[in-house]
């Protein structure tokens, strides 16, 4: 079978959901990968080989920074021309990746596909929905309307959170499948157990410590209220910074001199620097975007037996209260770390709750679906 992925990400980034529910699929089951374009970035316009995916860049846009050419697509010939060129340019990929015939399962995630994909013949589509995309900064008005064609037109529908589920069904779609993000649970426990990075063993301890994306997501002020409140403590994040929030964290660590910033770092690795961390936490803002996350890093915390303090940023965690710190407030999250510092975590449970969320647990459960969704769609077309 072959799985065509239309993707908001690139293949080489950061290992985020897609990569890691596509890459455990079945063994036979061939891999086209769509990247996004991203400026100042690599972009293979040429399809690549990685392993038995091949990733190529598609330039779908959802967002420019030129005031001129966000107007310019505000207008619907606009757009309409654009994605004429964009069908041209999918079925010559398609062709040179011989991904043009069989039988093809479209897995999206990307809602700037939606005006194109009618014009493709596909056994079985899926929208994996795992971000409300139009609560990002800067959403364009007209996208509203490409996330409810989407919606609408999949054969097979996944959220990654409740609140996600609740949005969808709210756009008209009648059954949502739950299914949250996870880690890859022996790679995580593996670097855990492997001792303790170079560059963390000179660092006053407790060692108070965030793992992630630093993104518009990240609440800095927090991050200062945390390094304010624990003075002698080291405050540390790991992971890449988007571009835009460099200056800010610039200032931030002028001022509060036990924050260091250990950059991003080999995916393999991230569990050694997790589990030499005295506490995790999770300083994520509490807005509509976050309401519809599933953070990866809790899992991936949890894989290490961290004691875990986090912003109540989703309803999805109220479960978890007791397992993890939960907090409604700066103060709440402050005094969670202490709470956290002085009783540690239950390893077990937590190690435990993130094995039963690995990625091949989820991918297995996405694959089964896929599958299930695919006998009904012959039944109702009969076609055996």
């Amino acid at each position: 079978m072959k799985v065509v992925c239309f993707s908001e990400i690139q293949w080489r980034y950061v290992r985020t959901r897609k990569q890691q529910v596509l890459s455990r699929f079945p063994a036979e089951w061939e891999i086209l990968f769509l990247s996004s374009v991203v400026k100042g970035k690599p972009n293979n316009y040429l399809p690549q080989r990685d392993g038995r995916v091949v990733h190529v860049c598609i330039p779908i846009f959802k967002n420019f920074p030129q005031g001129w050419a966000k107007k310019l697509f505000m207008l619907a010939p606009v757009r309409f021309m654009w994605n004429a060129i964009i069908c041209l340019w999918l079925n010559v990929v398609f062709l040179a990746t011989g991904f043009h015939r069989g039988e093809r399962v479209f897995y999206v995630s990307n809602i700037y596909y939606a005006a194109v994909l009618p014009f493709f013949k596909r056994s079985l589509m899926l929208y994996d929905c795992n971000d409300d995309h139009l609560a990002f900064p800067n959403t364009p008005s007209w996208a509203r309307g490409y996330y409810a064609r989407l919606a609408r037109a999949a054969d097979l529908v996944i959220a990654v959170s409740s609140r996600l589920a609740t949005l969808l069904r709210e756009a008209g779609v009648n059954e949502v499948h739950l299914v949250g993000n996870g880690v890859d649970y022996e790679l995580f426990r593996a670097a855990a157990e492997s001792g303790v990075p170079e560059e963390m063993r000179g660092l006053r301890r407790p060692i108070i410590g965030y793992s992630g994306v630093v993104a518009q997501w990240f609440d800095f002020e927090l991050l200062e209220a945390v390094a304010a409140s624990f003075p002698h403590a080291s405050i540390v994040m790991v992971g890449p910074l988007f571009g835009d929030r460099s200056e800010e964290l610039g200032n931030l660590m002028a001022r509060r001199v036990n924050i260091f910033h250990l950059g991003a770092k080999p995916y393999e690795m991230l569990g050694a620097y997790i589990a030499a961390m005295d506490v995790c936490i999770i300083p994520l803002k509490v807005n509509e975007l976050m309401r519809s996350a599933d953070p990866n890093k809790l899992y991936e915390y949890a894989a290490c037996g961290r004691p875990i303090v986090t912003m109540k940023h989703s309803e999805d965690l109220e479960p978890l209260r007791g397992m993890i710190f939960l907090a409604g407030s700066r103060e709440d999250f402050v005094e969670g770390i202490r709470m956290a510092l002085a009783s540690g975590a239950d390893q077990d449970k937590l190690r435990e709750f993130a094995r039963r969320r690995s990625w091949q647990a989820r991918a297995d459960e996405i694959a089964s679906l896929i599958g299930e969704a695919r006998s009904r769609k012959r039944v109702g077309t009969g076609i055996h």
